[in-house]
């Protein structure tokens, strides 16, 4: 397929980006760490080839005690029951822009809810906790937003950029292994000119070792091989996408409503401006998508929904730390590394000695007598051993030294606490702590101690939300329905709502230029609408002014609850019946009881507003 001047550019942009990163040598120290991170993690690379040699020697089974995946999923664990949603209020103290704000944040909500972020954004914190790094990418294809967790050894990011978070980063790679089919769907002009079967023509086709999955071959090498040959039956091939910035111009101005906006195409600046006379023209860096297979180019477009400016690309990181010489990313296990490997090799010890007995012989060899033998013949509890006449011999058990390398484990588990700074109250196991007030402040302690891990994460869950607000104000959606009161009262909002106007093109509740007055919060994650409603009341109930606050409306409303003309109607009406059940108890007239003084009537102005 000929390419044009610009698109072979493109081509050969992305090529040379994707060729330094994956060939760096950092990126390469990270691949080999991380192979061996997961490796730990899930118990199964705990061992030295050393140790395993030994160990083969003596014909005795490796004993893993994996201690270090307990503390790992403990973090874990804590952001898991912490996990907050992302809103948006307005404080441009305008009714109409807490209104628009109210419905976007309701239409973050569904985006975040359809794709999983809370428990996909769970996924990347651990990975953050074993390998250092964590990953997700935000995307938008056929007018649907989507949210897609990324393994870290699919990504390669800028190895020139040692910033704590990758925020500098001038281009970052990810490697997507698609089968052959959904090659030729998605990019059917591309890959017509593929011979996926042909070894010599496609050299980005993988063959593989691991019954055709070359994606297993990959992780098992410091860097991606795109010159191995492929086979005529093969699963997965690699398409390639890399993201740079490039110098591009862009357009500013004040839209009619009052309110600043930067974007670059011409035509919607000039339709948000009230005179194309009042736009400058700004330099500015646009974000490139190409994507590629081999020496194919398959895809090559501006990333439409990055803004002017934009520091972050689709594809986020959250960090645990970065190493100061290399830059290489390591996270939370990485302490425990040594202290783990060092533990399994005294716990094996442990049981081979509590199971072995130590003989002194003194005397004439045994008849046709073999040490070998005689090894196999001690450690069997029903052996037999005939000894010479006159021989001497001390029989004694190496119980005590299992005993004491069980200690020296003792006090690598006190050791790993001190490292990772996660206690036995954290790991939910007993300790001298009785009260319930104790074990609190020992759990929050062990929070405290990785105070880093989490900033980090709420550091990436705002730029995810920033760059999601980019995405819906950028976009081209238009008249969008967003529900954001209550199903009774069946109100909903249309943002972008398009009319024509004097033959003219007018956008209402037009949340494009929305954000400049934004700021972003975090909300808890409730499962449901009805859980998130009782953790609102039982807040409420818990202040000591609880029944004279649900007498406000509006004061119910600010705090989030629903119906609240409804319930302070009903509070008003429970209070009524409470002051006239003790008048009647204690014998008294309503009508003569000047000392109870009157409710206060309920706000007319505050009625049928929503909630």
């Amino acid at each position: 397929m000929v390419l044009s001047r610009t698109k072979q550019n493109a081509l050969q942009k992305a090529q040379e980006c994707f060729r330094i990163a994956n060939l760096h040598p950092s990126s390469s120290a990270f691949r080999l760490k991380c192979i061996d991170d997961q490796n730990f993690y899930d118990g199964t690379g705990q061992w030295t080839a050393r140790d395993l040699q030994i160990l083969a020697m003596r014909e005795q089974l490796p004993i893993t005690v994996n201690i270090c995946k307990g503390y790992v999923d403990a973090l874990s664990g804590v952001e898991i029951q912490s996990r907050y949603r992302t809103a948006c209020r307005s404080d441009s103290h305008k009714e109409e822009d807490d209104k628009l704000a109210e419905a976007l944040t309701h239409w973050l909500f569904y985006i975040q809810e359809h794709q999983d972020l809370p428990y996909k954004g769970s996924l990347k914190f651990r990975d953050s906790l074993i390998c250092g790094i964590g990953w997700s990418q935000l995307c938008k294809e056929d007018g649907v937003y989507y949210y897609d967790y990324v393994h870290p050894f699919n990504v390669i990011p800028d190895p020139d950029d040692l910033s704590p978070q990758y925020t500098a980063m001038k281009y970052v790679c990810r490697k997507r292994w698609m089968s052959p089919d959904m090659v030729k769907a998605r990019w059917r002009k591309a890959a017509a000119s593929i011979d996926f079967t042909n070894s010599s023509e496609s050299s980005g086709v993988y063959g593989s070792s691991y019954g055709g999955s070359p994606e297993l071959d990959d992780r098992n090498a410091a860097y991606t091989d795109t010159s191995t040959p492929t086979s005529a039956n093969q699963n997965r091939v690699l398409v390639v996408e890399v993201q740079y910035k490039v110098p591009h111009k862009a357009y500013r101005g004040i839209s009619e409503e009052g309110r600043p906006f930067e974007t670059f195409d011409l035509d919607t600046a000039e339709e948000l401006a009230p005179s194309p006379k009042e736009l400058e023209e700004t330099d500015s860096t646009r974000i490139m998508r190409t994507l590629f297979l081999d020496n194919t180019l398959l895809e090559h477009a501006p990333l439409d929904f990055a803004l002017p400016g934009s520091k972050d690309f689709s594809l986020i990181p959250v960090v645990f730390q970065r190493r100061f010489k290399t830059g290489v990313p390591y996270g939370l296990l990485e302490s425990m590394k040594d202290i783990q490997r060092d533990c399994n090799v005294r716990v094996t010890k442990s049981v081979y000695a509590i199971n072995s007995s130590q003989l002194i012989f003194e005397g004439n060899p045994m008849p046709g007598g073999d040490l070998n033998r005689l090894k196999r013949e001690l450690k069997s509890t029903d052996s037999v051993i005939i000894l010479p006449k006159d021989s001497k011999y001390q029989l004694s058990s190496n119980a005590q030294l299992g005993e004491e390398q069980l200690k020296i484990v003792e006090l690598y588990l006190d050791l790993i606490q001190r490292v990772t700074g996660i206690h036995d109250d954290m790991l939910g196991m007993q300790t001298n702590a009785t009260s319930g007030v104790a074990q609190n402040v020992r759990q929050v302690n062990s929070v405290r101690n990785n105070v880093f891990a989490f900033d980090n994460f709420s550091q990436m869950k705002k730029r995810e939300s920033l760059f999601i607000l980019g995405m819906l104000q950028s976009g081209d959606d238009e008249n969008v329905a967003v529900q954001i009161l209550t199903p009774e009262e069946n109100e909903v909002m249309i943002l972008n709502l398009v009319r024509t106007i004097g033959g003219k093109k007018v956008i209402l509740n037009n949340v494009r230029t929305l954000p400049l007055s934004l700021y972003i919060e975090e909300v808890p994650d409730y499962k449901s609408t009805f859980e998130e409603q009782k953790a609102t009341f039982e807040a409420l109930l818990s202040n000591a002014h609880a029944h004279w606050m649900m007498l406000s409306p509006e004061l119910l409303r600010r705090l989030g609850v629903r119906d609240p003309e409804k319930i302070a109607t009903e509070m008003r009406q429970a209070l009524q019946e409470k002051s006239q059940m003790e008048q009647n108890v204690a014998g008294r007239n309503p009508q003569a009881s000047p000392q109870q003084p009157p409710l206060p009537p309920v706000n007319p102005m505050a009625q049928g507003m929503g909630a």
